[in-house]
């Protein structure tokens, strides 16, 4: 086979992945990952069967590579939001505005990492609890900067933001008010009450 046939196949091959990781995303999201089987990724890809395997071994490593990329995309925009922001209260808002209008933005890829908990992957568990506490990380070290009274349980604080913001998908219409006027409105309702 010449040198450029090669390249052309392997230019297909890696074109493949994006639309097997969007159709992985969407079925997560809508059928749950336990549910979902690598032949519906593979239909919904519009692709055969046996074709996942060439480029995922399983269905947990699709599911970590989806993860894997919705954290990148929210450290991302966090790390944009927050590059020219220093007060820490100024800093936790632009953090919980960004956060939340990423997984309010019908993204799979945030629903996912929002929705399947590594507990339902026992098999990548200690991949995606890693993941997901490399992007905690940035809410543990915003928070550890905040005026707060030396009794205040910090890691306590950033895990009961974390569910309050992920569980703003439950609830949430777009029509009442923007994700910013929800995040802001978080974080005024958290400096006035524990503020030192």
């Amino acid at each position: 086979m010449p040198a450029t046939d090669v390249k052309s196949t392997r230019r297909r091959s890696h074109n493949r992945v994006q639309p097997l990781l969007d159709a992985a995303a969407k079925l997560f999201t809508v059928k749950g990952y336990r549910e979902t089987t690598m032949r519906d990724i593979a239909a919904e890809a519009g692709m055969q069967a046996g074709s996942v395997y060439y480029h995922f071994k399983s269905k947990a490593d699709l599911l970590l590579a989806v993860y894997t990329l919705a954290v990148d995309s929210l450290e991302a925009q966090l790390e944009s939001a927050l590059s020219n922001v220093d007060d820490p209260w100024q800093r936790l808002e632009v953090a919980v505005v960004a956060h939340l209008e990423t997984i309010l933005d019908h993204n799979d890829y945030s629903s996912v990492m929002i929705g399947v908990t590594p507990d339902k992957a026992e098999d990548i568990r200690p991949a995606l609890i890693a993941l997901r506490d490399r992007y905690e990380s940035y809410f543990e070290a915003i928070i550890a900067r905040l005026p707060l009274a030396k009794r205040t349980d910090r890691r306590l604080l950033r895990l009961m933001l974390l569910g309050a913001l992920n569980s703003t998908k439950s609830w949430y219409k777009e029509d009442e008010k923007s994700a910013r006027a929800v995040g802001i409105a978080y974080v005024r309702f958290l400096r006035n009450s524990i503020e030192a």
